[in-house]
């Protein structure tokens, strides 16, 4: 044995014995990591609310063109004069609501005050249901992004009523709908972080959809009209009907992925 290693031998055992320690600790740690992460997902079973909106008509058509050449006249008067194919026919909305009763009332107040004959129509998003397993943080993500699409719709119908029952003026009106616009946005940004890579399929049509959400919502806040004398209050319902009508197809859209 070399002179070297004879007079050293001790400090050169103490110091593989410390090399071999550290590296234990780091392949234990190492692996409690990644132990932590694995029993920290928890298989969960999250669904949106199913939602059935009772929605006043003001006219149909028996083709998309016919009907979207009416609307314009119904947005002077405050509808939304959005388009929507429901059953086999292509229907002008005016407005829609959760409660039965007060589209009811609505469709009463429209045949006093003007004059107009409508009718009710039921349309309906279906619950959307994921198996999936996430974490704590995740969880709160994904289940804030199936509920968007409601909380959306229901962030607007709220300031069209105030704005048509005069709570609100034009300009607390565009105030509240950016406010609306920033936490719908936020939702589906979060998502897009913890799950735009994510390929398992029904998950990236939900994360499509969002974008046609925010996109829609974001249309509101710049103020594009769809027609010359559309009121602010007509705009505002078209695009919760354009909200109602997205989160139709992707229902329709996800509950056929699974079938």
């Amino acid at each position: 044995m070399p002179k070297f290693l004879k007079i050293n031998k001790k400090n050169i055992l103490i110091a593989i014995g410390v090399f071999l320690f550290v590296l234990f600790l780091f392949f234990a740690n190492l692996l409690s990591s990644f132990l932590l992460i694995k029993t920290d997902k928890t298989t969960y079973s999250l669904s949106s609310n199913p939602l059935t909106f009772y929605t006043i008509s003001f006219d149909k058509a028996l083709s998309e063109k016919s009907a979207q050449s009416l609307a314009t006249d119904y947005q002077k008067l405050g509808g939304s004069g959005y388009v929507i194919e429901h059953e086999e026919y292509f229907y002008i909305l005016s407005s829609s609501y959760l409660n039965k009763n007060d589209a009811q009332l609505v469709q009463n107040s429209i045949k006093t005050n003007q004059n107009i004959e409508t009718t009710m129509i039921e349309l309906k998003a279906n619950s959307i249901n994921f198996n999936i397993s996430l974490d704590s943080e995740e969880k709160k993500v994904f289940q804030k992004a199936l509920n968007a699409f409601e909380n959306a719709y229901k962030l607007l119908f709220d300031i069209a009523i105030s704005l048509d029952t005069l709570v609100y003026n034009e300009v607390s009106a565009r105030l509240a709908i950016n406010s609306a616009f920033s936490t719908i946005n936020t939702i589906a940004s979060d998502f897009d972080i913890l799950f735009g890579e994510v390929e398992e399929e029904n998950i990236k049509t939900l994360n499509s959809y969002l974008k046609l959400l925010t996109q829609t919502m974001q249309k509101l806040c710049s103020g594009l009209t769809i027609s010359k004398e559309q009121t602010l209050s007509s705009l505002i319902k078209y695009r919760y009907c354009e909200i109602i009508d997205l989160s139709i197809k992707l229902s329709n859209e996800l509950n056929t992925n699974k079938n």
